[in-house]
């Protein structure tokens, strides 16, 4: 178990960035890429980066060979070396030099795509007979290969660049970048850039507010970077196991707002088998609640049902559907041990009210296991559930790879092949490392249908060890919400790695691990989550000190300001710093007013020119001069401009939004309709 001082105060200094410096001992600054399906972390919107860690060869091991890459075969015939000769950029470049034995460098695998193009180009200057070739890979879920690209460079001294492209096939989970070399010769390879092909783009904005968790609609920008503003906490539990059958009660659950009352379904641990059981809250404010008895039909040993809160063993997650048939409204998915591949699995179960509950089939709707969320989402007219499935591409040997998957479904039972969404990356294994850990995986993701993008919340599990802990077999470490997002559920930017809900201090009852609700509620002002926060990281109490604290689940209550888990930020002032400015791709819209949500600081500003998209030039009346400043802390501020303008007469035109910010955190922004 990570020491809770230790983690406070890693907490308090180093950003993600620097997390994974310090982690490797890198001794250049670069920022470490992530996987295809997730976007590379860093917080400048607009930049592009190679979606593969190293990828300069800059950095390497004490061996010589280039981090984030694997060498198989002749290890000694692949090098980190510093010769001006023989790199293109940075410090370093790869030098593979086959002596008649082969020896491939592949990548990290990266999240890919099914149907989404990938292509990798890679700077190569051959020194001697043949160079070696570039390839991808594409690999399922289960590590089965599904084919290659593969290309060979020319054989040549003098610096070329070859490139290798393909469509990732049904059932794609990874993809990898490799260099092999199969003949004798020697070759230096540097400025290897994996991308994936840029989704279609639709310039029609809408009426949906755009956040800023991802480059979807952003063309440029300049000294501005996406900061996590972490959510505001209740200082105390506003469920507490207090009841004879709850040893501990947490929310993996979900929680609805229904005719004014707030219902909330959380899990309680005892020691009657299967050891955890569905327990149910209300309230009428959202943080005072009671446990009302007899709603269910589950007792605890001599406690009847009547006398109990339980209603219904084991956990699991529920969706809420108002259109749906009357007896299915409340949807159920929880996990069952079995056959693995037969049995073992998400089963799903409906109800009228949310206490009783029928099965939908008997065998399991999703393979695999043990933790699931599920939403409905209430635009696509469809369900949405994240689960675990577990590859074995960990790090540790032998031990499985936490990651989230994502399937959908129209009617809660025949749901779609689930697709990688996110795993665990090169920044939460450097994160990890940083806590003198092993590596990061995901423990789990609630998707939050949410304006123009789905919300993830992905629980980052930084695995610290094996041998802490009451439950060490399982990995030791904390586990930290963080964000996520996603246009089409299929490709998934996660551009920051600050936690989204802070542990708390040393001592509190939330300093250890902390999961989530499997939805949200939002209001004009404000979105709220309730969390599930244990005393301890993942592994549980270390057995070892003196007197160990009983390990304990608990629920809390987190709140951000609307739209404000990620803002647009520029620190300056007038005088002092350098403005920011963010300029969108082409949009259209159907409306006649700019709107804002921004805290603007004092003596900042918020400005916002209309430029004509197909030359970039202001569009009169519409220029930086023209616009009147946004002040204060505004959650839905109309944009203005001299004259009294609105944006009627541009409406159904396509133009480029320039927002301009002095000392301000900018959330989001959107054009109403008209009226």
């Amino acid at each position: 178990m990570v020491q809770r001082d230790g983690w406070a105060a890693v907490r308090r200094r180093v950003t993600p960035v620097m997390l994974v410096t310090v982690a490797l001992g890198v001794f250049v600054a670069y920022r470490p890429a992530t996987a295809g399906g997730q976007t590379p972390p860093g917080t400048d919107p607009g930049k592009t980066t190679s979606l593969v860690p190293n990828s300069g060869f800059d950095a390497g091991d004490r061996a010589g060979h280039p981090i984030g890459w694997a060498v198989e075969g002749d290890e000694s015939g692949a090098n980190i070396v510093n010769l001006s000769a023989y790199r293109t950029a940075g410090l370093g470049s790869l030098e593979v030099n086959d002596k008649g034995t082969a020896v491939t460098v592949s990548s990290d695998r990266i999240v890919a795509a099914a149907g989404r193009e990938y292509r990798v180009a890679a700077k190569v200057k051959g020194k001697s007979s043949e160079p070696a070739a570039l390839s991808l890979d594409f690999t399922g879920f289960d590590g089965a290969d599904l084919g290659d690209h593969a290309a060979a460079p020319e054989s040549s001294t003098e610096w070329q660049t070859v490139t290798v492209s393909g469509v990732a096939p049904a059932g794609t989970a990874n993809v990898t970048v490799r260099i092999a070399a199969g003949d004798e010769g020697v070759s230096y390879w540097d400025e290897v850039n994996l991308a994936e092909a840029a989704p279609a783009y639709d310039p029609n904005l809408g009426s949906a507010r755009e956040l800023f968790l991802d480059d979807y609609r952003i063309a440029s920008s300049k000294d501005v970077g996406r900061v996590v503003h972490p959510a505001r906490k209740l200082p105390e539990p506003v469920i507490r196991p207090d009841r004879p059958w709850e040893s501990s009660a947490y929310t993996y659950g979900s929680v609805f707002k229904i005719g004014g009352v707030y219902r909330l379904w959380y899990d309680c641990n005892n020691d009657v088998a299967p050891g955890y059981y569905l327990c149910y809250a209300e309230s009428r404010d959202g943080r005072t609640w009671t446990k009302p008895l007899g709603r269910g039909s589950v007792g605890y040993k001599d406690i009847p049902a009547s006398k109990t809160n339980i209603v219904i063993a084991g956990g699991g997650t529920i969706a809420y559907n108002p259109d749906a048939a009357p007896d299915r409204r409340f949807a159920l998915m929880q996990f069952h041990s079995g056959v693995v591949n037969q049995t073992l699995g998400y089963y799903v179960y409906f109800s009228k009210d949310g206490y009783d509950w029928t099965p939908g089939e008997d065998k399991p709707a999703l393979l695999d296991g043990d933790v699931s969320q599920v939403t409905w989402d209430p635009r696509t007219k469809r369900y949405i559930a994240t689960i675990k499935k577990r590859m074995f591409t960990s790090r540790t040997p032998g031990i499985y790879d936490r990651a989230a998957f994502v399937s959908t479904s129209k009617d809660f039972l025949t749901w779609s092949t689930p697709q990688l969404a996110v795993a665990g990356d090169h920044a939460d294994d450097g994160a990890a490392e940083a806590l003198n850990g092993l590596e990061g995986q995901i423990y789990g993701m609630p998707v939050l249908p949410y304006e123009s993008t789905y919300v993830g919340i992905p629980w980052v599990f930084l695995t610290t060890d094996y041998v802490t802990g009451s439950q060490a077999s399982a990995g030791a470490g904390p586990v930290l919400p963080q964000v996520a997002s996603s246009r089409d559920l299929t490709d998934w930017s996660r551009p920051v790695r600050d936690p989204v809900i802070r542990p708390g201090d040393p001592g509190a009852w939330d300093d250890g691990a902390l999961y989530t609700s499997s939805n949200a509620l939002v209001s004009d002002r404000t979105v709220t989550m309730y969390y599930g926060a244990f005393n301890a990281g993942h592994g549980g109490q270390d057995q070892t000190v003196p007197n160990p604290d009983t390990y304990l689940g608990q629920t809390g209550m987190a709140t951000w300001r609307r739209d404000g888990f990620v803002s647009l930020t520029n620190a300056s002032t007038p005088g002092t710093g350098e403005p920011g400015e963010l300029t969108t791709k082409p949009v259209v819209f159907h409306g006649d007013a700019l709107k804002v949500n921004a805290v603007v600081h004092s003596r900042g500003s918020l400005t916002v020119e209309v430029l004509d998209a197909a030359d970039d030039t202001p569009v009169p009346g519409y220029a930086a001069k023209d616009a009147i400043p946004v002040t204060g802390d505004q959650y839905a501020a109309t944009v203005r401009w001299k004259g009294g303008r609105s944006l009627a007469s541009l409406s159904g035109r396509q133009v480029r939004f320039r927002f301009h910010l002095t000392g301000t955190d900018l959330y989001s922004y959107w054009v109403p309709p008209a009226g």
